[in-house]
């Protein structure tokens, strides 16, 4: 695989896509290669004539109403995608799903380009064979962690953990032991943060968990999926859960208002 990778990030908005060009190439340096297209169209154009190691978009759909994601799924079936959008996970929860993305992100957070920037280039750096996915992501760590606990070195092992050290995981879930995801999420956050996530907030007002806990949990046939993560705001912090149970959560960035 050449040491030069190539993100495409589609999106309707211009002032978006040179914003994040201008970040990968900033964060990237000469080992990436940024394309970017304003319509789906144009972007499977792209992808049937490029290549392209990790996508990141917007929810946008081909004129037949199919949804972009899913089309660049069929057309890669291991291309990594981050699913970068405006809209709640439960608008775009189908299309996510049927797509086997490997993050969610929304829009929103004051460093959210920089953020899907890092993530874009991690993914695309990675050799995409399943037997280099499964020993990355299969750590020891994840094996032995007992429901609830965290790892000794989580940092080493959780997805969301990019290029700084401000994610804390918090907590694990454990898909076989565990109950609901929700249950988990709302011991986590109310742990970490102090809030009664109950009666000050309820989560649900920030996230579908069930959408979440479909997308995350091992499937059907107990395979586990690698390197999925969903992303979200709650209050003043930004709560991360990977597939492999891991529940990470950092503050969001001051916004410098009062």
């Amino acid at each position: 695989m050449s040491s030069k990778q190539t993100v495409l990030h589609v999106d309707d908005d211009p002032d978006t896509l040179e914003l994040s060009a201008l970040t990968l190439e900033r964060l990237g340096g000469d080992d990436v290669d940024v394309e970017t297209a304003t319509d789906a169209t144009e972007a499977l154009e792209l992808l049937d004539s490029a290549a392209v190691d990790c996508l990141v978009t917007d929810s946008l759909r081909l004129a037949d109403g199919q949804a972009f994601v899913v089309a660049a799924r069929e057309r890669d079936a291991s291309l990594p995608i981050v699913f970068y959008t405006g809209k709640a996970w439960d608008e775009v929860a189908a299309d996510a799903l049927e797509a086997r993305i490997s993050q969610y992100v929304r829009k929103g957070d004051l460093d959210g380009v920089e953020a899907v920037a890092e993530r874009a280039l991690e993914l695309s750096s990675r050799d995409r064979t399943p037997k280099v996915e499964a020993a990355d992501f299969c750590s020891e760590a994840v094996d032995d962690a007992d429901a609830g606990e965290v790892p000794e070195d989580p940092s080493e092992s959780f997805p969301a953990e990019v290029a700084d050290s401000r994610w804390t995981v918090a907590g694990v879930h454990d898909w076989d032991a565990d109950d609901e995801l929700v249950t988990t999420v709302a011991n986590v956050v109310e742990a970490y943060t102090g809030v009664d996530v109950a009666n000050a907030e309820p989560l649900f007002t920030a996230v579908d968990l069930e959408a979440v806990e479909t997308v995350l949990q091992p499937r059907a046939d107990d395979t586990p999926r690698y390197d999925v993560q969903v992303r979200f705001p709650y209050r003043s912090w930004e709560v991360a859960i990977s597939s492999d149970g891991y529940v990470a959560v950092r503050d969001l960035p001051e916004t410098g208002d009062e």
